[in-house]
């Protein structure tokens, strides 16, 4: 472009005709024009090449962009490969243990079929038992036998029934070694049925009539856990009280003590005299 300028500038000023009308301010003019023309040429090659770069960096970044995408498409591909792994490992861990779980369900399927057996064994035996009379018919039956039906009826929650036998067995047997725990079971089926008042006197027998035997500190304890159903707190505390100061090396004790100190009552040391 630039040649093509120098060779027109040379052919006005060469021309014959020039030499006769053009003035010096008229080159003047035509010189400006062709800085002018040079110029706008220069800048707009400048702008050719700016946009050039300006596309060439664009097309970098459109590069370099696609390549971290091919990256985290691959790691992505990597990381479901991974998870679709361990949800197979995962699986087959939770197949096994559900084939565990079902062995050890039919193994406890197994043993309480064999409880509920013995269970109604005990029944039967206990139906048989009470069928006969106290001593027996030919005085076979012995207490700990009488004793052991009533007890059965009660862990299996026939609490009437248990109350029944229980007081049979006092009767037959008063001085049996197991009187005392029969009198203390009959307050216990009381106290399991809601039946308070009577919990609370089936256990004063115990208290009144066994002051020394081993269960007398679970009366007293029972007896106040009764009191405390009726909302009778007085009596209750009174009764925790007396168990701490007879019975205080008793397991019962202990937890007469924290009752007491539940409801902010000083626990009374042992030996101690009430007023």
């Amino acid at each position: 472009m630039r040649k093509i300028l120098l060779a027109l500038l040379f052919v006005f000023i060469a021309s014959p005709s020039w030499g006769y009308a053009g003035t010096k301010e008229e080159i003047i003019r035509l010189q400006s024009d062709v800085l002018q023309l040079q110029e706008q040429i220069r800048m707009l090659q400048k702008s050719s090449d700016d946009r050039g770069a300006v596309l060439k960096s664009l097309l970098e970044q459109l590069n370099d962009q696609i390549a971290k995408s091919n990256l985290v498409m691959q790691t992505l591909s990597q990381a479901v490969a991974g998870q679709k792994a361990e949800s197979g490992n995962a699986v087959k861990q939770l197949t096994q243990e559900i084939q565990k779980l079902s062995v050890k369900l039919d193994d406890t399927n197994n043993r309480i079929a064999g409880l509920y057996q013995k269970v109604e064994d005990s029944q039967v035996k206990a139906s048989s038992l009470r069928s006969l009379p106290a001593g027996g018919a030919s005085g076979s039956v012995e207490p700990d036998q009488v004793y052991s039906q009533a007890y059965n009826d009660y862990l299996t929650g026939n609490y009437d029934l248990a109350i029944t036998g229980f007081q049979d067995f006092l009767t037959n047997y008063p001085n049996s070694e197991y009187a005392d725990n029969a009198a203390h079971y009959i307050g216990v089926c009381y106290f399991e049925q809601g039946r308070y008042e009577q919990a609370v006197q089936a256990f004063d027998q115990v208290i009144n009539l066994y002051p020394k035997a081993d269960k007398t500190p679970v009366a007293y304890f029972k007896k106040a856990a009764a009191y405390q159903a009726l909302q009778k707190n007085n009596e209750a505390v009174e009764n925790w009280k007396k168990l701490c100061m007879l019975f205080p090396d008793s397991q019962e004790a202990k937890l007469a003590a924290q009752e007491l100190e539940k409801l902010g009552v000083a626990v009374p040391k042992a030996g101690a005299r009430r007023d």
